[in-house]
């Protein structure tokens, strides 16, 4: 194949891997974006706006959680640690990944 021929292909596959990175970043950001607006709402007001833990370690800060603590996380939300309340019931499994998808987004920047 000469380069010619290639040049345009190579566009092309360029074109396939930009548009499947550009479809998968949308589902990610709208669940991002859910996440940041499930965690004002629900989280915030004892974990800190933007994830910023000010209660002086009476609430865990969720900066310190890791990818691998994934299945801890969402048994603690589902199921309440001293001090926070069981939200089993109150959310969606979907509304809590939603919130794990925003506090990753942030963490892992």
């Amino acid at each position: 194949m000469s380069r010619a021929q290639a040049s345009p292909v190579a566009r092309v596959l360029f074109a396939l891997v930009s548009l499947a990175s550009v479809a998968h970043a949308g589902p990610d950001a709208a669940k991002i974006e859910a996440g940041e607006t499930l965690y004002g709402n629900y989280c915030a007001s004892c974990h800190g706006d933007q994830l910023r833990n000010t209660s002086g370690g009476v609430t865990f800060d969720l900066r310190r959680l890791r990818a691998e603590d994934h299945a801890r996380f969402i048994k603690v939300v589902l199921d309440g640690k001293s001090p926070m309340p069981p939200w089993r019931g109150a959310l969606k499994i979907e509304q809590i990944e939603a919130i794990w998808a925003y506090i990753r987004a942030n963490v892992d920047r």
